[in-house]
Formats: structure tokens, C-alpha cells, sequence
């Protein structure tokens, strides 16, 4: 009876530590020799299972929010009254912040595009010019939704689309031959190639004849006065390709401040992972995405946070009083985007992957038995119904299973458990 005590003692402990420690690897001493304590050789009846050589692997679910990555505000801003005048249009936009990413199809602001302005035409581009002169107006604003790429038009002012730039900053001056050297020309220039503008043309900092001629094509396929000088308000910057979230202008509002914000194209899921479960993520770890229609797809953890916050406990107590657990914020990017389809905003759950061991030997972790001496055992039971003892050294704990090593184990031997 003393050795039955013993061992209900003892997986109850190991029970313990599993709950204790999913994500590493628990290694009980002192280190069994390998044989059998003789005060354990009366062991209880039960059932039989087979002990299985493969792939031992700790996982956990953590719920996230699948959205769009990065943020920020595109901004329109009257004309530099130090410019030249002219320019693509009436006052453009400009901003920062928005993630980049690669994203679907374009979708122009209301009323016209970068290629087909409404009424556009070398044949109107004279008296265009009356479009820049008395209010400037919001006449067409993009949709919630919507996505926007390099060229096209992110909204309209005075019936003139503004196109999105990309770069890393916005443009503080109007910029036409002579001004002075500077980003600003390098990401006017860098835009222009990208958009079959600028042929030929070098990306620096230098305002040069070609660089005149460049803007003028390009005014010239918006519609635009061909002044060869490019204003603040001609274009919105962001880094990269944009999604709309929220609209913060109105048709018929004067064309100045806020216009939308934004977020980048990717697809990413938003990780509130607990601070006791950090060591699960690593960066570059690849995890598994579950979609709230029950499909998986693979994806990437791109960036984990080193500040620990409070959740918001959904008790009933005051926010901002904490109350929840304490988390880290931990980034996945979808490696198939397109798998999440226009989802923004749902609830998924992310398989993180904390350790793994290859093709070793597991039994259940109530297969352990607890020897006298110390250390651990299993009960091997042969095809004949005998029985011994085997000392094992247990390893990484996983789903139920310990991974064992001892000697003469072998995958497909039947071990004991409880019944």
C-alpha cells in the first residue's frame, strides 16, 4: 500500500508542474540510474498504452484581433504662398504615420481619378486655372474601406484629384527649378519614376530641367495646369500604400486639416499575450491563425512589446483601474493575406509554439510512476501480461504527454496507467 501512496503523490505533483510550466522543458532529479526501485514492484491494475516515438510539441491558443497594420492621418493644406503658383491643384493633402503594405485593388475618390480627372483634358487645362482661385472645398472623399495606391487619387478639391505619394515625410514648399537641394526634390523625383513620369530622369535631391519637364507629363494626365512646379497641397504622402478607417472631412467643407485616417494594407493580428506566457513568442517564430469561419492560416510574429499593461477587466470596475492580467502586445503578420478576405476588426485565436523535441519517445504523464529511491518509472507490461520497472528521466511536457528516456525503451512497448 505504501508504493500506491507514493505514486498518487507523485503524478499529482507532476500534474502541478505541468500546469505550472507549459512552455519549457521540467527535468525532475536527482537523475534516475536506470533501475527498478524494489519497493515498487507491486503495482495496481489498469489500462495499457503504447509508448509513441514522433514529434512533442508545446503549444498554446491566445486570442488576438485580426485588423489592418499602422496608422495615421492624411492632412490637406492650403497652398505655400511662396510658391510659384500653379501646381497639380487645388490644396492638396499631405500626412504620416499610415503603415505600409501591399493591398488590393485602388479605389479613387469619388468622381474621378489621377488618369481620368472629371473634365479632365489638355484641351480645359486653361481654364482649369480658375479651379485654384475664390474657396477651396472638399468636392469628392474616399470611402470607408477603400484602398488606396501610389498615383491614385486619395480625394478631390474644386473637382481636381489629389494623389498619393509615397514617401516618408510631407512636403513643407513648393518645389520647382531653383529651389535648393533637398528630400523633399528626392521624393517628388523617386514618385515621377515610379509612376513612368520621369524617364530617364536621376533620383536626388536636385530640381533640374528634366525633373520641370517630368512634373509637367504628369500634370498634363491629371488635367492640371502644366506649370512644371509641384505644391504642398498637390499631393497626399504616406509610406506606402493606405486603407481608409475614418473619414474627419465633409463634401462641401473648406479643403484644409484633417481628411481621413488610415491604416496600412497588411493584415496582421493584434496580440495581448499574458506576461507569463512571453517566452511562448519569439520574434520570426512562424504561429498558426485561426479565422473566425474555423480555417487556419500561417503567419508570422513581426515585432513583441516591452512594456507590460494592464487588460481592462470587463468586472464592472472603473477603466483604467486595471483589475485584468498583465499583457504584452505581440504583432503576427499574415503570411496569406489573402485568407483573412475584408475582415477587420474579428476575433481570432493565434497557436503559438513554445518548445519542441523531435522524434523522441512520450508516454501519458500519469503513466509516471514515483520510486522509492527517487526518480521516476514507468510499468512495462509485455504481449504475456508481465511487468517491470523501468527508470526514466523525464523530459518536456506537452498536451498530457512527457517525453522519457531510459534503458531499453522502445516506441510500441505498452506502459500501464491508471484505469
Amino acid at each position: 500500500m505504501r508504493t500506491r501512496t507514493v505514486r498518487t503523490v507523485s503524478v499529482a505533483g507532476v500534474a502541478a508542474v505541468v500546469a505550472l510550466g507549459v512552455t519549457g522543458t521540467v527535468v525532475f532529479g536527482p537523475d534516475h540510474d536506470g533501475k527498478a526501485s524494489s519497493q515498487s514492484k507491486q503495482q495496481p491494475s489498469g489500462a495499457t498504452v503504447p509508448i509513441v516515438q514522433g514529434d512533442l510539441t508545446v503549444s498554446d491558443d491566445v486570442d488576438g484581433t485580426l485588423g489592418f497594420g499602422g496608422t495615421g492621418t492624411v492632412y490637406a493644406q492650403a497652398k505655400d504662398p511662396g510658391g510659384t503658383g500653379g501646381g497639380a491643384g487645388a490644396p492638396g493633402g499631405n500626412g504620416a504615420g499610415a503603415g505600409s503594405g501591399s493591398g488590393g485593388a485602388g479605389n479613387p475618390a469619388p468622381g474621378g481619378s489621377p488618369s481620368q480627372p472629371p473634365g479632365g483634358g489638355k484641351d480645359n487645362a486653361n481654364k482649369d486655372n480658375k479651379q485654384d482661385s475664390g474657396n477651396r472645398i472638399y468636392t469628392g472623399l474616399p470611402k470607408v474601406g477603400d484602398i488606396v495606391k501610389q498615383g491614385e487619387a486619395i480625394y478631390q478639391v474644386n473637382g481636381r484629384s489629389v494623389p498619393l505619394f509615397y514617401g516618408d515625410a510631407p512636403l513643407w514648399r513648393a518645389l520647382s527649378k531653383g529651389v535648393a537641394d533637398g528630400p523633399d526634390v528626392r521624393l517628388v523625383k523617386r514618385n515621377l519614376v515610379a509612376l513612368g513620369f520621369g524617364k530617364g530622369l536621376s533620383i536626388d535631391d536636385k530640381f533640374t530641367d528634366g525633373t520641370t519637364e517630368a512634373v509637367k507629363r504628369w500634370q498634363k494626365s491629371l488635367g492640371a495646369p502644366q506649370t512644371g512646379t509641384v505644391d504642398p497641397s498637390d499631393i497626399a504622402v504616406q509610406p506606402g500604400a493606405v486603407r481608409v478607417t475614418a473619414l474627419k472631412a465633409s463634401v462641401g467643407a473648406p479643403a484644409q486639416g484633417e481628411v481621413a485616417t488610415v491604416s496600412g494594407t497588411g493584415r496582421q493580428v493584434s496580440v495581448p499575450l499574458p506576461v507569463d506566457k512571453q517566452k511562448l513568442a519569439h520574434k520570426g517564430d512562424k504561429v498558426t491563425v485561426k479565422l473566425p469561419d474555423g480555417r487556419t492560416t500561417p503567419g508570422t510574429v513581426t515585432d513583441i512589446g516591452t512594456v507590460a499593461t494592464k487588460e481592462e477587466n470587463n468586472g464592472g470596475g472603473m477603466p483604467g483601474q486595471g483589475g485584468g492580467k498583465s499583457v504584452i502586445q505581440v504583432t503576427v503578420a499574415l503570411d496569406k493575406p489573402d485568407d483573412a478576405g475584408a475582415l477587420d476588426g474579428a476575433p481570432v485565436s493565434v497557436g503559438f509554439v513554445g518548445d519542441s523535441r523531435k522524434h523522441v519517445l512520450s508516454v501519458p504523464v500519469n503513466a509516471l510512476v514515483a520510486l522509492a529511491e527517487g526518480g521516476y518509472g514507468v510499468e512495462v507490461v509485455d504481449d504475456l501480461g508481465g511487468k517491470r520497472l523501468v527508470g526514466v528521466k523525464p523530459g518536456l511536457f506537452a498536451n498530457g504527454r512527457v517525453e522519457v528516456t531510459g534503458d531499453g525503451l522502445a516506441a510500441g512497448q505498452k506502459v500501464r496507467v491508471p484505469a
